[in-house]
């Protein structure tokens, strides 16, 4: 009850003292401290980690909880919802986990189950497609409309492991075979899904089919990826070697990752693609031999002095094996993490804050988002059918399962076209809540009880 009061406190009764009292500077100054309560707030997650769910859970119920006050009008909550600059931070938190991601994933790795990578995705794409444009707009929604019909397909075609993939890393299965299909299929799965967008966009615009659209796109991606895994994995180490000379400070290796992760960020969103594959693709295309030559911290030049002056092999190899090279493997990922314990938290506490809860809650909306999300589950928990019995199938199907940002941004894309009217918005939102809630919890259920 005493957290629960402290909550209260935190994010209802602070922001109503502070906007009466500083109107004369009120955008700034809730903008300050709607994000000091925010990741305050969502430091409150370990609370939920204790009893044994992923802390990714309590940062969207802090977010949907936000969703509430802004409804209630309480202090400044429904400005900051909309805010530029929570959005833009949060997106940056999205980028810099996938980032995160990417340089923890092995290219090799990935390459080496590609295939199994593609027939997931091409299956999770095809099935809740199917399944949108026939069960859900006929028998749901009682539509005859072939646009809202194809849109109702692509939406729940769409998927965003970003939820998945936090959960991994705080199950530490990450570079379990199952999560690294769910990793490369998601890489193929966002750009099946941009072309059904694309495709179906142009259809509700133009009347007709655009293929130059849907061609543009295929073209964009295919020299997005040759340049990215072919041509700039052979001068990435060049210019950084470069830069490396000017200063090998562990402060400008920070400053080299983090603006090569938002250029090709940039470049991704650039060309058609989401931004967080082109944030995977920067930490794929990095590994520790290019920064090879930085300044190493203080700490591992001593132990490497204590390890040369050793006369006992044991301890020699203990140092070698289980600390400096645990240490080279993972030194890019330690220098990251620091910006993802403030950013990271923003974007999930964000993607809740997105959801009002109060709007969608009447029976039919309600009715139409308990079904919706049953297909949208149904739709990609059978993405991983076909592959072998050595590989988790459970896992990977779930781990597609969430719609998260992705869902978001072609729920208001059908919106802004006019497909989707009110209530049929509220209940694509309720199913984009709905999947990135439950997935946290069966994932835990099945590593937990290592159902196959």
């Amino acid at each position: 009850m005493f957290l629960w009061r402290y909550l209260f406190v935190l994010l209802g009764v602070m922001p109503i003292a502070a906007f009466a009292q500083s109107a004369h500077n009120a955008e700034q100054g809730y903008i300050l401290l709607g994000l000091a309560l925010i990741i305050g707030g969502a430091c409150l997650s370990w609370v939920v980690q204790k009893v044994g769910l992923p802390t990714v859970l309590g940062e969207l119920t802090l977010g949907m909880f936000i969703a509430v006050l802004g409804h209630y009008q309480v202090g400044f909550w429904a400005e900051l919802i909309t805010n530029p600059i929570i959005r833009l931070l949060a997106e940056i938190g999205s980028i810099l986990l996938l980032f995160e991601i990417g340089l923890e994933s092995s290219l090799k790795e990935l390459v080496s189950i590609g295939r199994h990578g593609v027939v997931t995705a091409i299956i999770g794409i095809i099935l809740p497609f199917t399944l949108g444009t026939w069960l859900v707009a006929e028998y749901i929604f009682g539509s005859q409309d072939i646009k809202l019909n194809l849109f109702l397909g692509a939406t729940l075609a769409a998927t965003s492991t970003g939820i998945s993939v936090r959960v991994f890393k705080d199950l530490g299965i990450l570079r379990n075979p199952a999560c690294q299909i769910v990793l490369a299929a998601s890489i193929i799965d966002d750009i099946l899904g941009l072309i059904i967008l694309a495709f179906v966009s142009g259809l509700v615009i133009a009347g007709k089919m655009d293929f130059m659209s849907v061609g543009h796109i295929l073209l964009n991606v295919s020299i997005f990826f040759i340049l990215a895994l072919v041509v700039t994995r052979k001068l990435t180490p060049r210019i950084i070697g470069w830069i490396l000379k000017i200063s090998n400070e562990e402060s400008m290796v920070v400053g080299i990752l983090v603006a090569f992760c938002l250029l090709w960020a940039w470049l991704a969103q650039a060309i058609g693609l989401a931004a967080i594959i082109g944030a995977f693709v920067a930490g794929l295309i990095l590994d520790e031999i290019i920064f090879r030559n930085s300044k190493q911290p203080f700490w591992y030049t001593r132990i490497l002095e204590i390890k040369n002056n050793s006369e006992s092999e044991y301890a020699n190899h203990i140092i070698q094996n289980h600390i400096l090279t645990e240490h080279q493997h993972n030194r890019l990922i330690e220098l990251v993490k620091p910006l993802n314990y403030i950013f990271v938290p923003i974007f999930f506490v964000y993607a809740g804050m997105q959801v009002d809860l109060i709007q969608v809650a009447n029976w039919q909306t309600l009715q139409a988002g308990f079904w919706l999300s049953l297909v949208a589950i149904a739709g990609k928990a059978g993405c991983g059918i076909l592959l072998p019995k050595t590989i988790n199938r459970w896992i990977v199907g779930f781990g597609m399962v969430p719609r998260g940002e992705i869902g978001l941004i072609f729920a208001l894309t059908g919106r802004q076209l006019g497909v989707f009217n009110e209530n049929i918005f509220a209940a694509v939102l309720l199913m984009v809540v709905v999947t990135s809630v439950i997935t946290p919890f069966v994932l835990q259920l099945i590593v937990k009880r290592g159902l196959k």
